[in-house]
């Protein structure tokens, strides 16, 4: 009888991978659930306390304008949902807790993720959003966006189906001066999201022979100029002081190829998330 039980749980186990097409399966659903029309259904979140909902809401038309300009129609941006959520770890449970010169209770609670969680926040939210009264719509979307008050290592980054930046941003807080907290503008936090909207497509940085660590500032910057898609809102050559109410980056020839001929099939016919037949975008 144990023997059954335990065939029975590993074919389930099995099946249910196979299934697996939304972000109620998990952050790396293995396909996309089958559609008649390209688009795309996400959840846009703030976590932590220095936002809330009204803010989602405020940037999510912008968000979904420059996504579906920058894919140029190809797919269009659905917001399903907004919603703001709590941190799971407050920081008056941490007395404890300090940073020299730093008093800001605030600040505090987002310096004691950087150090306490780091990159492990993006698992905490998916979780936290689970558990929320929201959360119990995520077998209906394809990703969910997050920004975050938790600081971590990055701008953003994105695991699987799960895509996270920082408002604000804490910067150099270690140094005597304690450094600044910077507050992003709408249009360039929009910017990050798209990019990170990428990655949840399965699409990689462009332009990455720019970056090897041996070139110099100055080689970077001719490699930059000189590469077919280092103005691809996916490039670190991209210059994002340039962003603003007038001017956001796009998918170029190389990404859209792939938007157009991989993905969008993949999104129609419920096909592997990890679409097979990548280019290398230089």
């Amino acid at each position: 009888m144990k023997y059954l039980i335990l065939l029975f749980a590993l074919f389930s186990i099995t099946q249910t991978w196979a299934r697996s097409d939304s972000l109620a399966d998990g952050m790396r659903p293995k396909k996309y659930k089958k559609r008649d029309k390209p688009i795309l259904n996400v959840a846009l979140v703030y976590y932590g306390s220095f936002w809330d909902e009204r803010d989602m809401q405020r940037i999510a038309p912008l968000l979904k304008e420059r996504y579906e300009a920058a894919t140029k129609g190809v797919i269009k941006l659905n917001i399903a949902h907004t919603a703001a959520l709590p941190y799971k770890h407050q920081i008056d449970s941490y007395p404890e807790y300090t940073q020299d010169g730093i008093t800001d209770k605030s600040r505090l609670q987002r310096l004691w993720y950087y150090d306490n969680i780091g990159g492990k926040i993006i698992n905490e939210v998916y979780e936290e959003f689970e558990k929320s009264e929201v959360g119990k719509h995520y077998g209906e979307l394809d990703a969910l966006l997050v920004v975050s008050g938790a600081q971590y290592d990055a701008l953003g980054f994105a695991s699987g189906r799960v895509a996270i930046t920082e408002q604000p941003r804490e910067i150099a807080w270690g140094l005597p001066d304690t450094g600044r907290t910077e507050i992003v503008t709408d249009e360039n936090l929009v910017d990050e999201l798209v990019h990170e909207l990428g990655h949840t497509m399965f699409l990689g940085h462009t332009s990455t022979q720019c970056m090897r660590p041996e070139l110099s500032l100055q080689e970077r910057r001719e490699c930059c100029e000189h590469s077919p898609n280092g103005q691809d809102v996916m490039s670190y050559c991209r210059d994002r002081r340039k962003v603003d109410a007038n001017f956001f980056y796009g998918f170029e020839k190389c990404n859209m190829t792939m938007i157009q001929e991989l993905i969008v099939p993949a999104m129609l016919k419920g096909k592997n998330w990890n679409v097979s037949g990548r280019l290398n975008c230089l």
